[in-house]
């Protein structure tokens, strides 16, 4: 008996996860966005992977931009995506060779394991569906926040709260990009965000209040940090990010937003 219910549950994980994931190439179809931190720059692609196996790749940081075509496959597994930059104007990345496992965290984002340039570290790569998000609204709320922030300021951009983490994470790597390519401001590193969450036991999830933010701030040495969420559904849907003065605790900016 203990036999027979062992073998279901390992057939019931299978189902499971095979239902978790896109089964369908076609559902990696369509174009898609990561920005990665490499030698102290972000690098943001944009992959378009098309059904017919032919790929656009484009490339840009805070210095150059490229573009090139290329092609892809995916055989249930296996992401695999060859393309060169011809007159590469990003050096240390002239050509992609990307071969990864693909690990789904929904029909929205997936991550891959690929290298950053030609002879750079394996790291891992979160794409997000660009047609899932609007890169607009990120700008627009950059823009308004600008408005307030002192120039030369050392920011930490802490988080987006989100029910989608997909969602979650790319709003706040596309405003980290916004800020740092301006270079208006001096960006804490998210290594170090990360490391000082780790340290002081903070806990993102969830509500957050502005005091916490504020210590969060200290902790780095910053003289704004930056917090938002996303919240509500369908036509009520909303996101809030604000910028608060770490000696003062004021707020000094407020972007709302409906999505």
């Amino acid at each position: 008996m203990k036999k027979a219910i062992f073998f279901s549950l390992i057939i019931l994980l299978g189902f499971t996860s095979l239902s978790a994931s896109p089964t369908s190439r076609d559902q990696l179809v369509g174009t898609w966005v990561a920005t990665v931190e490499y030698n102290r720059s972000f690098d943001t692609y944009r992959i378009n992977l098309s059904a017919d196996g032919s790929c656009v790749i484009k490339m840009t940081n805070d210095r150059a931009e490229q573009e090139t075509t290329g092609n892809w496959s995916w055989d249930g597994t296996m992401l695999r995506i060859n393309a060169i930059f011809r007159n590469a104007r990003i050096t240390y990345q002239n050509h992609i060779q990307w071969t990864s496992v693909v690990n789904f965290i929904d029909n929205n984002a997936f991550n891959i394991v690929v290298r950053p340039a030609v002879n750079g570290s394996l790291t891992r790569f979160t794409f997000f569906r660009q047609e899932g998000f609007d890169e607009q609204v990120i700008k627009q709320a950059f823009d308004s926040l600008c408005e307030h922030i002192p120039l030369r300021s050392r920011i930490a951009i802490i988080n987006i709260s989100a029910s989608d983490p997909a969602e979650e994470n790319y709003y706040l790597d596309e405003l980290t990009l916004l800020f740092v390519n301006s270079r208006r401001y001096t960006i804490v590193d998210r290594r170090d965000i990360n490391a000082v969450l780790a340290e002081q036991d903070f806990q993102l999830s969830g509500y957050v209040d502005d005091d916490e933010i504020v210590s969060i701030g200290k902790f780095l040495s910053a003289n704004v940090v930056i917090t938002g969420n996303i919240s509500g559904t369908g036509s009520q849907k909303r996101l809030v990010i604000k910028a608060i003065d770490v000696l003062t605790g004021e707020i000094l900016a407020m972007s709302p937003i409906s999505l």
